[in-house]
């Protein structure tokens, strides 16, 4: 790609990527400004509400489909324009001016353990206090991640934030390993820079897998040799290297989203969605703790449902080879994520097409009050989704399909004799998916 002089011109363009950062930023601040104090009014559906109000609308209903579907295709790309990482270099800035040591971030810290708790918070948030359908939630985590970001900046050093506390980071780390876009040293270039070229503490000069890095261009602009390239390249290309055991918070994360995406998934299929929640409202009813039943959904939803699922898929993978239920999950995992970000990129599909026909509505009334008010009382007519159920289910169907292909073919290419054990359990989650996408498309009696 750098071969193409507008992309060369951009990519080393001295504002870039911080002009886009900036721009970007001040949008996330708007966004924290129009959604403060706004609650969902009395006699709304709180899901209609949300599509109406500028905040959850663009929040979540477009701008995280969209960076799940950039990821998984691109790669880690939003983290090049994402703001928060200039607002956290900014504070390193300001502490270095101000004469204050920065602590090198700790291990446990840099190896992902944070980044997957605030991770596990944000979700267990959704089913809890419907942070996605309330704009007031919105704009406090908004605010909260920028001065998480800011205080990362001041304590520590070498980009802190984004190494160890961004809770979007273990989703970017598991999807965007085989994205189409990447910073790579030439094929026998020589003088490609070192690690001093490199903020997130990696060396350019051997980077062979996009799973850290954040194509900020920074080792490109420090290349005098143009011996680093941004590269175009077919997807899970066959020279990144690969692991054939995930990380422990990686294991864990691909585990607990899990069981997030099969509640997704459920959404589309009403009689999934009511066998999905019987168990933790029936629970919650029994414990006589009713007004807490969001907060057993999240139990159920990260702990209890993603056990149920990968205790029989480990224990398959063991009675064939013999590992521990620790390794036979460690195995499985980064294959799985690709099973994983096919269920959310199906998700994704249904709901931004479902979402976005209501963004000239809250273009006008970024409030959204008046707007659901008058289409929860009929006189104002919602917008039809872009796709029917039925085209919704086969692009999902497809999605399931790619995915599961992927997943084996990325476990052959790390660990070849092991991936023969690990095929069923592949197939068997993705035949979950696969049954509760036809489901939603009235193929299941």
């Amino acid at each position: 790609m750098m071969a193409w002089p507008a992309v060369r011109r951009l990519v080393l363009w001295r504002e870039y990527p911080s002009a886009f950062q900036m721009i970007l930023l001040g949008l996330l601040l708007a966004m924290a400004v129009v959604g403060w104090d706004l609650r969902t009014p009395e006699g709304i559906p709180p899901k209609l509400y949300a599509k109406t109000n500028m905040v959850s609308l663009f929040v979540w209903g477009l701008w995280w489909p969209s960076i799940v579907g950039a990821t998984v295709l691109l790669g880690r790309v939003w983290c090049s324009v994402c703001p928060l990482e200039w607002v956290s270099t900014r504070a390193e800035t300001l502490r270095g001016r101000l004469g204050l040591p920065g602590a090198r971030l700790p291990r446990r810290l840099a190896a992902g353990w944070a980044a997957l708790t605030l991770y596990i918070l944000l979700q267990w948030l959704v089913p809890a206090i419907a942070i996605h359908r309330v704009p007031h939630y919105t704009s406090v985590y908004l605010l909260l991640v920028l001065s998480l970001a800011f205080a990362c900046g001041l304590a520590y050093r070498d980009r802190a934030f984004c190494r160890g506390f961004c809770p979007v980071a273990p989703l970017l780390n598991a999807y965007g390993r085989g994205g189409m876009l990447a910073v790579r040293p030439k094929d026998g270039a020589p003088g490609a820079p070192g690690v001093e070229a490199c903020r997130s503490l990696l060396n350019p000069s051997r980077l062979n897998s996009s799973r850290h890095c954040l194509m900020c261009a920074e080792c490109l602009k420090a290349d005098p040799e143009r011996a680093m390239e941004w590269r175009l390249r077919p997807p899970f290309p066959a020279e990144d290297a690969r692991e054939s055991r995930a990380t422990g918070p990686l294991t864990i994360f691909v585990v607990i989203v899990s069981g997030f995406i099969v509640s997704q998934l459920c959404t589309l299929w009403k009689p999934a969605e009511h066998l999905f929640e019987i168990p933790p409202e029936r629970l919650a009813g029994a414990l006589g703790l009713s007004g807490a039943t969001g907060w057993f959904r999240g139990a159920w939803m990260l702990i209890v449902v993603p056990l149920l699922l990968w205790i029989p898929l480990g224990l398959l993978a063991r009675i064939r080879t013999g590992w521990s239920l620790g390794e036979s999950w460690r195995r499985l995992a980064l294959p799985m994520a690709m099973v994983a970000a096919a269920g959310h990129l199906a998700k994704g599909v249904e709901k931004m097409t479902s979402w976005a026909g209501f963004t000239p509505y809250a273009w006008v009334e970024p409030s959204g009050i008046a707007t659901s008010t008058a289409m929860h009382a009929k006189t104002l007519a919602q917008p039809a989704a872009w796709m029917s159920a039925p085209a919704v289910a086969a692009t999902a169907l497809a999605l399931i399909a790619l995915g599961a292909a992927a997943a084996i073919r990325e476990a052959r290419r790390a660990d070849a004799g092991a991936a023969r054990h690990l095929v069923a359990p592949i197939l068997l989650l993705s035949a979950l998916h696969a049954f509760i996408a036809a489901g939603s498309g009235g193929w299941i009696p």
